[in-house]
């Protein structure tokens, strides 16, 4: 018997979403940050056991939305857990549960009824010992039917048993994907997601929200480097101004940062090219939007 489904990984922003999904698939496809709002598409991760194929969709941090980018990534994670055959609620258990937590929770629940839940307690290396009743009990409340478990995606704590309980808890279904297939994004795509991370890494503030990455070119020359050209789309000329920095220093530092990322996830030597360019308000504007693929 064969079981395969979709899991829908929610939660609040800057809770491990991404880190924890990297850890079960054992590679990195998902950008990391401690900044908010660092996912913004739903990515797939597709994890394959000899018995059983779970397909992780990694979704948007659910937050009240401020611009039209907001309420599309709100969009995106509404589907995801609509079509979800499990929800992989994920929460910083070293901190009480708030307003935000108590909306995921509602929005998972009202989302898809049906859908099962499991809770990934993760931070638990961060956890208080006299914490640990009190605070996972507060979640356990917000959602009783879900099952849950304390987990640390940085020290791999019960990642093993969470990932065959995930699998314990799908359907009957096909094998969906091919036995190395771990992702559903091109290397295109993840080459730019990684040049978003570089920038998140060294930029403070508001601009990280506001910084978008086209990838203009991506030429595979055979037994060469691979080309790449990259523009980072901010929203002012101010924020121009910082991502380039004194004499081009900013800019430098994120195009290393980014190029060493992805030569590592290529295996081949990069050329990569960065150029800065201003789209106002580009968050508000569904055109640009759709341009930029969100």
């Amino acid at each position: 018997m064969h079981k395969s489904g979709v899991v829908a990984v929610v939660g609040c922003p800057n809770v491990g979403k991404s880190t924890l999904v990297n850890v079960f698939l054992g590679q990195k496809i998902a950008i990391m940050s401690s900044k908010p709002q660092t996912t913004r598409e739903a990515q797939r991760g597709i994890l394959t056991s000899d018995n059983a194929q779970a397909i992780f969709i990694d979704t948007p941090g659910i937050h009240r939305p401020h611009h039209a980018l907001d309420r599309n990534m709100l969009a995106t994670a509404r589907g995801v857990v609509q079509e979800a055959d499990l929800a992989l609620w994920i929460v910083d258990v070293s901190r009480k549960p708030g307003t935000d937590e108590r909306r995921v929770a509602q929005f998972i629940q009202q989302t898809n009824e049906s859908c099962k839940v499991f809770i990934a307690m993760n931070k638990c290396d961060l956890l208080q010992p006299q914490d640990v009743i009190s605070h996972s009990t507060m979640y356990r409340t917000l959602c009783p039917k879900a099952l849950w478990m304390l987990v640390s995606a940085k020290r791999g704590d019960n990642v093993e048993i969470i990932k065959n309980e995930i699998f314990d808890l799908l359907p009957v279904g096909p094998r969906y994907y091919d036995n190395n297939v771990i992702t559903d994004k091109t290397v295109r795509e993840l080459s730019g997601e990684l040049l978003r991370e570089s920038a998140l890494h060294y930029l403070r503030h508001e601009i990280p929200h506001g910084i978008a990455v086209l990838i203009e070119e991506f030429i595979e020359n055979e037994g060469d480097k691979i080309e790449i050209m990259a523009t980072l789309v901010v929203e002012s000329s101010r924020h121009k101004g910082i991502v380039i920095g004194k004499n081009g220093s900013m800019i430098k530092l994120i195009g290393i940062r980014a190029r060493r990322e992805i030569e590592k996830m290529l295996e081949q030597t990069v050329n990569l090219q960065t150029f800065v360019k201003v789209q106002e308000d580009w968050r508000n504007d569904n055109y640009q939007l759709k341009h930029m693929g969100y």
